[in-house]
Parts: C-alpha cells; sequence; structure tokens
C-alpha cells in the first residue's frame, strides 16, 4: 500500500507540473514593464531656457496675432501644447474677437506688434516644468480718423507658463499673467 501511494504522490506531483508547465505557455508574455505615459514623460529630458522661450514667444505671438485687424495663421504646432492649452485657446477666441469688434467700433484697430519673451527663471520636477518670463510687446494701431500710427503702444506682463512631459516631449499647458490683472491687453483673456 505504501508503494502505490509512494506511486500516487509522485504522479500527483509530475502531472501537476506538467499542468503547471501547460497553463503558464497560455498565459501571455509579461515582457518588459510599459511604457505608459509616466515611464515615457520621465525619459524626456528638460529643454533649456532658450527652448522653453521659443516655445513660448511662439505661442505669445499666436495669442496677440489674434488681437489684430487680419489676423496671421497660428504657428505652434498641436504636438507643442496640451488638449487643455488649445481648448483655452478656443475658449479664448470669442472674447478676443468681441473686444476687437468694439474697439473697431470706435474706430480703432491694431496693425500690427513686435514681441519679446524673457525667461527670467525655470523650475523643473520630473514630468512638469514651470517658467517664469516677461513678455514686452509693441502693438501700432490705426483709427478710422487719421489712418495707421507710427508711435506704438507697449506694455510688458509677467506671466508663468506651465509645462508637462510627454511622449512627444515638453508640452505648453498654460499661460497665467502674474500679479493684478487690471489692464491686461486686449489678447490676454485670465483664468
Amino acid at each position: 500500500m505504501r508503494f502505490w501511494r509512494s506511486v500516487m504522490s509522485r504522479r500527483s506531483v509530475v502531472v501537476a507540473a506538467l499542468l503547471g508547465l501547460a497553463l503558464a505557455g497560455c498565459q501571455p508574455n509579461a515582457g518588459p514593464p510599459s511604457a505608459g505615459p509616466a515611464l515615457a514623460a520621465a525619459a524626456v529630458s528638460t529643454p533649456s531656457s532658450a527652448e522653453f522661450a521659443a516655445i513660448i514667444q511662439t505661442a505669445v505671438e499666436d495669442r496677440n496675432g489674434v488681437a489684430m485687424d487680419l489676423p496671421p495663421a497660428p504657428r505652434l504646432p498641436e504636438g507643442k501644447a496640451t488638449a487643455a492649452y488649445r481648448a483655452k485657446r478656443e475658449r479664448d477666441l470669442p472674447v478676443v474677437t468681441e473686444s476687437k469688434a468694439r474697439f473697431k467700433s470706435f474706430g480703432f484697430w491694431y496693425t500690427s506688434f513686435s514681441t519679446t519673451v524673457t525667461v527670467e527663471s525655470t523650475e523643473s520636477s520630473g514630468t512638469e516644468a514651470t517658467v517664469r518670463f516677461k513678455e514686452l510687446t509693441e502693438q501700432h494701431q490705426a483709427s478710422a480718423a487719421s489712418g495707421p500710427s507710427n508711435v506704438p503702444e507697449s506694455y510688458s506682463l509677467p506671466q508663468i507658463a506651465t509645462f508637462k512631459a510627454s511622449a512627444q516631449g515638453w508640452q505648453l499647458d498654460s499661460i497665467t499673467p502674474v500679479g493684478n490683472n487690471f489692464g491686461l491687453p486686449m489678447s490676454v483673456v485670465p483664468h
């Protein structure tokens, strides 16, 4: 009897081992860890201040161009901005369009502008970065009464840009004015 128990016990172990091997072959290969958004974003190196400044410069010029009588086409590629940034820009467009129409109803409109962005500081923590910068913009306007003006009006506005890392690289997530929002230029819509 002991002999059969020993044989049966060995058979059970062999059958269990074979069954385990057979079932292991049915499981999908685990492979290396997946490169989900967090892992992919962590692999993206942080841009230099100049690289951040170039993205911000383009975004600010796109924003300021909307205030002109004949706005130029936007130049910031979609892959350089998050969906949240693009959605806010879409919400801002009707507000700027309304302000521009009101300005034109008084006989004035913007004909051109030039913008300089100066990065003051950058902070990065893994997949997010904050860039403090100052925008200096000069705008030329025209009036129905006297035509184009040779004297530009200008403003200097401190702002904060936030970026998020993604598999495509760093994307602009927001641009927010710093401090008192009284007297913001027409192209800047707070919140």
